[in-house]
């Protein structure tokens, strides 16, 4: 073995709690030594994701992010302070990184990731991790990275929740679940709706853990996490590729990265999504329910969860079933999604809507707000 496959004293002690651990050893240091990782977007996610990447200490991390610090940042963006308001992103996060460990390369993309550049970048990488907030730059990264083969590592945030997704080439990508780009209106953002800085901190230190764990070879199937770090759960959501799928599907009609196709859109054939609101109180749900034509409220909870308490009427389709069970959701009716606190059926709310349902909405507060503000005879837990 040459000196150039094995590790420095100074890198075994620096890293030495980490290769202790089982399946890192010498041979995985190396590994993510020689990683090259881009990273789309220095923000809410990329800021833990790129000090944990650097930390653990993964050789390459590209930073692709357009924007200049702003004061709204700081109070979730980490790798940036006071001083460096008004620097660009790039620059901000590379000195941060270089702080946390100064052996670390870094490669700058202030242009951003774009239709124009995509291929390019993701080729010259081993993984991308999109930390982006807008639909355009999320569906063009999944794309960039099926087509090109490379696996992405995916995460969101709202409110107090949010969801890593994992795509590996060819076992399910972010279209096998969202498979067309939704009305940027259908969905509030973190600027709209609010964000804890920690919950950014939550998802995306999980969101650096999946990517080591896809360097050191951890990952063989493509899967999603919803993580709802206010009421302390985390899912793993079934996760299959789907021969439907217009990227990786077995006729695919995404062949190449066109620039028309990352503009946000409505299917013409449904009526815009804005129309439903996205999410309703409690009392508004009751009214809708006690209405001529009352909608489908599906309760996305688990059947222990059901079993103390339930919504008279509603139809118990758990959160991780969701995408198998389709079927039994029709597109032609209005549809509440409710769970404990609001957070898992938010999410299922924006997966049905992704998936084609104009008449879908949350219910805020889930049947807790239920048994607070309307019924107190169903029990809390």
């Amino acid at each position: 073995m040459s000196a150039e496959q094995r590790l420095s004293d100074h890198e075994r002690a620096l890293y030495s709690r980490q290769i202790r651990l089982p399946g890192v050893g010498e041979a995985g240091q190396l590994r993510l030594r020689e990683a090259k990782v881009l990273l789309l977007g220095a923000g809410g996610l990329g800021s833990p994701v790129g000090l944990y990447l650097a930390a653990a200490g993964v050789g390459l991390i590209g930073i692709a992010d357009p924007d200049k610090v702003e004061i709204s940042n700081l109070h979730r963006q980490i790798v940036h302070g006071f001083d460096t308001l008004g620097l660009p992103k790039t620059i901000s996060a590379a000195e941060a990184l270089g702080e946390i460990n100064p052996g670390l390369k870094v490669a700058l993309h202030p242009e951003g990731f774009t239709v124009e550049n995509a291929a390019e970048l993701v080729a010259r990488y081993d993984l991308v991790v999109d930390g982006t907030d807008n639909f355009a730059t999320r569906f063009l990264a999944a794309d960039a990275c099926v087509l090109g083969g490379r696996p992405l590592v995916h995460g969101s945030v709202l409110r107090e929740a949010g969801q890593v997704g994992v795509f590996l080439p060819r076992t399910g990508c972010y279209r096998c679940l969202y498979p067309t780009i939704p009305d940027a209106a259908s969905v509030p953002t973190c600027a709209d709706a609010g964000v804890f800085g920690a919950t950014c901190g939550v998802i995306g230190s999980w969101m650096a853990s999946e990517v080591i764990a896809v360097l050191l070879g951890k990952r063989t199937a493509s899967r999603l996490l919803v993580i709802d770090v206010a009421a302390g759960t985390s899912k793993l959501v079934a996760m299959a590729a789907d021969l439907a799928c217009p990227c990786c599907g077995s006729a695919p009609i995404i062949r190449s990265l066109e620039k028309s196709a990352y503009v946000p859109t409505l299917c013409p054939t449904l009526p815009p999504m804005s129309e439903t609101p996205l999410e309703v109180t409690v009392e508004e749900a009751q009214s809708l329910l006690a209405g001529p034509n009352p909608p489908l409220l599906i309760d996305v909870r688990e059947m222990d969860e059901y079993a103390v308490c339930r919504i008279e009427g509603s139809r118990l389709i758990p959160m991780n079933t969701v995408p198998t069970r389709l079927a039994e959701i029709p597109q032609d009716v209005p549809v509440l999604v409710q769970c404990h606190h609001g957070g898992r059926s938010m999410k299922v709310t924006q997966f049905l809507r992704a998936k084609g349902y104009a008449h879908v909405s949350n219910v805020k507060g889930g049947i807790d707000a239920w048994s607070i503000k309307v019924d107190p005879k169903v029990p809390r837990y």
